[in-house]
């Protein structure tokens, strides 16, 4: 359950653990391992392979909506419609035999189930009807045309076989089916702009699609009596013109039943009369609806940008009255569109009251989706989340992002930090105190960095100040929140996090000149993780072997693959065994679980702040340091009581 919930996480760190447990199977949950084995083929409903698969449905459906109404001009079959006919034939069959493995939403709970019992039991209240009986119908009619082929029936010679291909316009009932389909293909447009777009273009695909059935059935009056000689087919000659000619002719008289133009079809006979006329009034209404649809959709592109027209036609306006020059006029207004494009800022779940309508299990999801990019880059929660999937989920809900303008301050020199910042874009520096005295270079706050996490396990102040140096989007994790929930996690008083606790302020009090709000040696954090979190790994692990029957306790591959990334200190052993054994100097009264393995691949990767040894962020005072040690813990302390 764990290593399948993670998969997603582990991916984010560029690598995916291979489990190796061996579990005891008994007779009773052989049936309940078979239906484990058909669970694990179900699709989820919005994956790419399944949307792939829909919009090929959907493009047979176009298909089937064109050809078989344009055959009542008689157009020959030709190799490639016969390849489509028993191509979409297979892919239909296909299709009902997968819709037992793809996942369904359940709307009221918002949640998506993967089940096949429950899948199978869902379709076949829906679907599973109609497409099974479109898919008999289906290939019965190919059945006909191969009997028919080799001479093995006789149809009447070919009118009934004719009347009977006019089944396949059955087929059709599967837009009902792909409605549902289209609406969620076009929620995954997330530009207002292109959404306005992609809907003025179905309705222009709708009109078309309209105008072609009228077309076909308006040949299909023309020629349904050839007895008789008062039709506008023969008026036109169009039956010595070809298939073409005929289909473009109507096409033309059914577009201008839609538009106030004229042509020289006109209707000869009752029948032909009476058709034109429901065909007038229809298009009338379909017709004024588009327009309208069309209008207000203008008029929703043109809002986008309405309040930013606006101060545009009044600075327009002030250079006009104030007899600006041109050349200034220009200069400014190119200053503006830049200053314009460089200060939009992203739209946050906080700016969005009708999220509050979710469900908390949609919240969760969407918090994971939103905030744990950003805040697993640091190895403590991407760790700690490996082990806690859904904790963790809290504490992504904890989170919350804002953004901060160019030149704008983040935090200043003294001020006691509540929260730990994520920077998910943008850049931002770091300055000492009395680093601009020093004349060192500030440090540079990339993307996936962070700042103030000494805020979360000592008492803390800024050393320095931070600010941006373009627009930045930030993650915010406070630091009370982050620790009531780590400590909830497991309320042990040797947890994985409080072990990281205690190893993050006996390495500071070791070496307090490496301490600053934006230290952040990845080599030594990844050390301290892996060093806190061997012997949770191993307690979870014989939990697991105690409820499951694992025989073997092969260490799970998260905390392998974590030590795998520790980068060795080629140049000082001294310095890296310094490292790697504070978890154990920290904790001597723990066993040997708390030893970090003698096999550590070497693997070369920069500092992410930059070294100590090149750009030193000098020590803060002792009084900043040493009296947070008594207090290391905070809630994590608070929650073991």
């Amino acid at each position: 359950m764990r290593a399948g919930s993670s998969r997603r996480m582990q991916a984010r760190r560029g690598f995916v653990p291979e489990f190796t447990l061996v579990k005891v199977v008994t007779e009773k949950t052989e049936k309940r391992r078979c239906w484990s084995c058909l669970n694990s083929l179900v699709m989820f409903p919005g994956s790419n392979k399944r949307l792939a698969f829909e919009i090929f449905g959907l493009l047979l459906i176009i298909y089937d909506l064109v050809w078989w109404p344009a055959q009542v001009f008689g157009f020959a079959s030709v190799p490639f419609t016969r390849a489509i006919l028993w191509l979409s034939s297979a892919f239909w069959a296909f299709d009902l035999l997968l819709s037992f493995f793809v996942g369904f939403t359940i709307i009221d709970q918002g949640l998506i189930e993967m089940r096949v019992s429950k899948i199978a039991r869902n379709y076949a209240r829906t679907w599973l009807p109609m497409d099974l009986s479109l898919v008999l119908l289906d290939w019965t009619l190919n059945a006909l045309i191969l009997l028919s082929h080799y001479g093995v029936a006789d149809f009447g010679g070919g009118a009934v076989w004719e009347k009977a291909q006019v089944l396949r316009l059955l087929r059709l009932l599967r837009l009902f089916k792909a409605s549902s389909f289209i609406s969620a293909l076009s929620d995954r447009i997330q530009s207002e702009t292109r959404r306005i777009l992609v809907r003025v273009l179905k309705l222009l695909v709708f009109i078309m699609l309209i105008n072609h059935l009228i077309a076909c059935s308006w040949y299909g009056i023309g020629i349904n009596d050839v007895e008789r000689e008062d039709t506008w087919v023969k008026a036109n000659d169009l039956n010595e013109k070809g298939a073409v000619y005929a289909y473009t002719t109507a096409l033309h008289w059914s577009i201008t039943q839609f538009v106030p133009a004229s042509m020289e079809v006109v209707p000869k006979n009752e029948l032909e009369r009476s058709f034109t006329i429901v065909v007038i009034v229809s298009a009338m209404v379909i017709f004024s609806s588009f327009i309208s649809t069309i209008t207000n959709a203008m008029n929703q592109l043109r809002n986008l940008n309405s309040e930013r027209n606006a101060e545009l036609i009044k600075l327009r306006r002030f250079f006009s009255e104030n007899k600006i020059s041109t050349p200034l006029v220009a200069r400014i207004s190119s200053c503006i569109h830049q200053s314009t494009k460089l200060t939009s800022s992203r739209v946050h779940s906080e700016d969005i009251s009708i999220l509050e309508l979710l469900p908390v299990s949609l919240k969760c999801d969407l918090a994971e989706e939103v905030y744990a990019p950003t805040l697993c880059a640091h190895p403590l929660i991407f760790t700690w989340a490996e082990y806690y999937p859904r904790e963790s989920k809290r504490l992504f809900v904890a989170a919350r992002s804002f953004s901060l303008g160019t030149k704008h301050e983040l935090f200043h020199a003294g001020q006691v930090p509540e929260n730990i910042y994520f920077l998910s874009s943008g850049q931002m520096v770091f300055i000492r105190d009395n680093q601009e005295l020093a004349k060192e270079p500030p440090a540079i706050v990339s993307p996936g960095q962070w700042l103030a996490e000494p805020a979360m396990w000592i008492k803390w102040k800024h050393v320095g100040h931070s600010s941006s140096t373009e627009n930045c989007e930030l993650v915010v994790l406070p630091c009370d929140a982050a620790a009531r929930i780590l400590s909830q996690s497991n309320p042990s008083t040797d947890s994985g996090a409080r072990r990281y606790a205690r190893t993050f302020a006996a390495y500071f009090t070791k070496k307090p000149d490496r301490l600053s709000d934006v230290w952040a040696d990845m080599d030594v954090i990844e050390a301290m993780v892996s060093t806190a979190f061997i012997k949770e790994e191993r307690e979870l692990l014989r939990q697991e072997a105690a409820s499951t029957g694992i025989k073997n306790t092969t260490p799970f591959a998260t905390l392998t693959a974590l030590h795998d990334r520790v980068v060795k200190y080629s140049a000082d052993t001294q310095q890296r065994n310094d490292i790697l054994g504070i978890g154990s100097s920290d904790n001597s009264d723990n066993s040997d679980d708390d030893s970090v393995p003698p096999a550590i691949s070497t693997i070369s990767r920069p500092l992410a702040m930059g070294s100590p040894n090149t750009s030193p962020l000098f020590a803060i005072n002792t009084l900043n340091v040493v009296p947070g040690i008594a207090s290391v813990f905070r809630h994590l302390t608070q929650g073991s009581k």
